[in-house]
């Protein structure tokens, strides 16, 4: 049993990085009308139809980290457009040999799901309904016995496609870092729509806004159901996933404040709507670049977020995502086990789990069975950065450690201990390739600083680790450790 404890804790708080981007710098972008910027500011490309635009976020990219773009996205597009012929006669977006790229972004499946049709079928005759067709609003033309007819069918037939064709692609380009760029928001959600809402009535010239005040957060919920779908795809085929439903929450055609990142519907006539209708304008394209430039951009791994398993009492754990209150910005992390989804903590919005909010951390958790061999791992999707937890020996009661990395082969030591166990809590020394670095015992610690954290006594150190070196925590007299690297 004791081998099996220090074996197993031999992968606590490992942390491995993936690079940037692979060594080809060729970069292949995916995706629909989101993707091509609809041709604001002029067009380019050889299918002027596909109305790509020198401002899309693709462009912005490839200029900005000096990349060979192949930009085969194209207004319109669905996701059997990425392996397959196009209806029109295109090629498959994903044609480029998969030798020759480093980084994929895909915007797609919008069209999969009808978003065109369910904004041209609700317009309304005012802002209490009814819509066009006589129902008293878009929710309640799109739900049937109880059931969101539009939820059902993303859940059904648009996210196991969009879960596919993500998989194909990482079959297809396995040296490629895979980034799904998610819609900006079409609707406010109840938090940024303004009181008297935004309707416009309906017009035949001019931009308008003629949609049920109570349909922008139906709409936006199902938007918001969209993402986390497609977020748990990404997750699920070792993809990226940028959403930008909380960062431009406030840049929706109708909100409280701030400038729209989305143009109004604008009708031309009996000719019907102008290609920018609902899509991004100018201020939304650059702000999609510039989100997108971010999240490629390399960083610091977990920004000081850490995880741990509290025992519970048999297989039983506490699963625990603790997270500094400092940080303005929150990466995306994802808890897994053995590769199944378990939940995500991502600015300051978290999925499956729960919260408890401390004077200087905010700590995310849940119930989680953990049995020999499992292995529970955090992800950080901006960099892929991985730190494995496993359960703790009993021996440490609650006691952690971490090495932060501060550049180059400089890190601090970092022994967390819980207060109401410190005075109990047996000598735990810290070795660098089993030569003796600090201990912490009872009430005392030699060569550590000392701080406080609510609920913690956090001991410092500044140690410096080279490649090879191995780090660990031990118990006297028990030969129970966690390792750290």
């Amino acid at each position: 049993m004791a081998a099996a404890s220090a074996s197993a804790a031999l992968a606590a708080s490992l942390l491995t990085a993936a690079p940037a981007f692979a060594a080809s710098n060729g970069y292949l972008a995916l995706g629909d009308s989101y993707a091509t910027g609809q041709a604001i500011g002029g067009a380019k490309g050889a299918d002027p139809a596909c109305l790509q635009s020198p401002a899309s976020y693709p462009s912005q990219i490839a200029a900005d980290f000096g990349l060979a773009l192949t930009d085969n996205t194209c207004s319109g597009a669905v996701l059997d457009d990425v392996f397959s012929t196009s209806s029109a006669g295109r090629p498959p977006q994903a044609g480029a040999p998969a030798d020759s790229i480093g980084l994929i972004t895909l915007s797609m499946g919008g069209n999969d799901l009808g978003f065109r049709s369910v904004l041209t079928n609700c317009l309304a005759v005012s802002a209490t309904g009814p819509i066009t067709d006589g129902a008293a609003s878009c929710r309640e033309k799109h739900t049937s016995g109880g059931v969101d007819d539009i939820v059902q069918k993303l859940t059904n037939e648009v996210t196991p496609k969009f879960e596919a064709t993500l998989a194909k692609l990482r079959t297809t380009y396995p040296k490629a870092r895979i980034l799904v760029v998610g819609y900006l928001p079409l609707m406010p959600d109840a938090a940024h729509t303004p009181a008297g809402g935004c309707f416009q009535k309906l017009t035949l010239q001019g931009a308008i806004f003629p949609f049920v005040t109570t349909d922008l957060e139906w709409m936006h919920s199902v938007q918001r159901t969209v993402d986390v779908q497609f977020q748990q795809a990404a997750e699920n085929t070792g993809a990226e996933y940028l959403s930008q439903l909380t960062t431009a929450a406030d840049h929706t055609v109708c909100s409280a404040s701030g400038q729209p990142y989305i143009g109004s519907l604008e009708l031309r006539g009996l000719s019907g709507a102008t290609p920018q209708s609902f899509h991004p304008n100018a201020a939304g394209l650059k702000a999609t670049g510039q989100a997108v430039a971010a999240a490629l951009q390399p960083r610091d791994a977990f920004q000081g977020i850490r995880g741990q398993l509290a025992p519970l009492g048999g297989d039983q754990y506490q699963l625990q995502i603790i997270v500094p209150r400092s940080l303005t910005s929150v990466p995306d992390v994802a808890a897994t086990k053995n590769g199944e989804y378990l939940g995500t903590v991502k600015g300051s919005e978290y999925y499956y789990l729960y919260q408890r909010t401390g004077a200087a951390t905010r700590t995310y958790y849940n119930t989680i069975t953990v049995t020999p061999g499992d292995q529970v791992e955090l992800r950080v999707h901006q960099n892929g950065t991985r730190q494995v937890l496993t359960p703790l020996p009993d021996s440490f009661q609650g006691v952690t450690g971490q090495l932060v990395h501060t550049g180059g082969t400089s890190s601090v030591l970092e022994i967390w201990v819980p207060i109401n166990t410190l005075y109990t809590t047996p000598g735990v020394t810290a070795r660098n390739n089993g030569h003796y670095l600090s201990h912490v015992a009872g009430e005392h610690a030699w060569y550590l600083s000392l701080s406080s954290v609510p609920g913690y006594r956090v001991y410092r150190q500044a140690v410096t680790v080279n490649p090879g070196d191995v780090v660990t925590l031990d118990v006297g007299g028990t030969g129970e450790k966690q390792t750290l690297n």
